[in-house]
C-alpha cells in the first residue's frame, strides 16, 4: 500500500480533495484513474446499447443501485454514447452503519423499473459476494426482462464468486472496506472524489 501511495503521489494526482482525510484512509483510485476506467466501460456498454435498440426498438433501462452506486452511475451513463432509459432500484444488503456486516435478509425495491421484454443494466459501486446483483438479476428476469447485465466500479476478486458482473472498472484483491466515490464509512465520506481503502488500526 505504501508503494501505491508513493506511485499516486508521483503522478501528481494527490491531493484529490480539500477534505481533511482521516489518517486511516489509504488512497486507492484517483479521480483521473476513475475517469479513464469509466470511459472505457462506457464505450463497451455503448456497443451493447446500440445493438439492443436495433433489435427491439427500445433503449436499455439503466438502473442505479441506491445508494452506493449513484455517483458511479452518474458518470457512467454520461460515458455511454447512446440513449438510455433511467429507472432507480434499491437494495439493502448490509447493516446500516456497520462496515462489511451483511444483513441476514436481502431487501429489494425494484418497483420503478420497467421489465417486460426490456434489456436492463444494473449499475453498482462494488461487487463483493455478488449477493445483491444476483438477487436483483433473478428478480428482474422473473418479472420478464429480456436480459440483465451489470457494471460495477470495483469487483472484489474472490476464489469462488457467486456472481460476476458483465463490466467492472477495477478489480481488487483483498478484503479492505472501500470509501469514497459513493461508498461510505459508517454513512460518512461518500462524497470523496477518489476511492480509498480503510486500514485496520495500526495498519500501513
Amino acid at each position: 500500500m505504501d508503494n501505491l501511495k508513493s506511485a499516486i503521489a508521483q503522478e501528481g494526482t494527490l491531493p484529490w480533495t480539500r477534505h481533511p482525510i482521516p489518517s486511516h484512509f489509504a488512497p486507492l483510485y484517483s479521480p483521473e484513474a476513475i475517469r479513464r476506467a469509466v470511459a472505457a466501460v462506457g464505450d463497451e456498454i455503448t456497443g451493447w446499447a446500440q445493438k439492443c435498440f436495433e433489435t427491439s426498438g427500445l433503449d436499455v433501462v439503466a438502473v442505479p443501485v441506491l445508494r452506493g452506486g449513484i455517483i458511479f452511475f452518474g458518470d457512467l451513463v454520461r460515458a455511454v454514447h447512446h440513449s438510455l432509459e433511467v429507472a432507480p432500484g434499491r437494495a439493502w444488503g448490509y447493516e446500516v452503519g456497520l462496515n462489511g456486516v451483511q444483513s441476514d435478509r436481502m431487501r429489494l425495491d425494484l418497483t420503478a423499473i420497467p421489465t417486460r421484454d426490456r434489456s436492463v443494466l444494473l449499475v453498482d459501486d462494488v461487487c463483493d459476494s455478488g449477493r445483491t446483483l444476483a438477487a436483483m438479476t433473478e428478480r428482474l428476469l422473473e418479472e420478464g426482462a429480456r436480459e440483465v447485465r451489470s457494471a460495477v466500479l470495483v469487483q472484489r476478486v474472490l476464489p469462488e464468486p457467486r456472481y460476476l458482473p458483465t463490466w467492472s472498472a477495477f478489480s481488487y484483491e483483498g478484503d479492505e472496506w472501500f470509501v469514497g466515490y459513493g461508498m461510505e464509512d459508517g454513512e460518512r465520506w461518500r462524497n470523496l472524489p477518489g476511492v480509498y481503502v480503510i486500514q485496520a488500526a495500526g495498519g500501513k
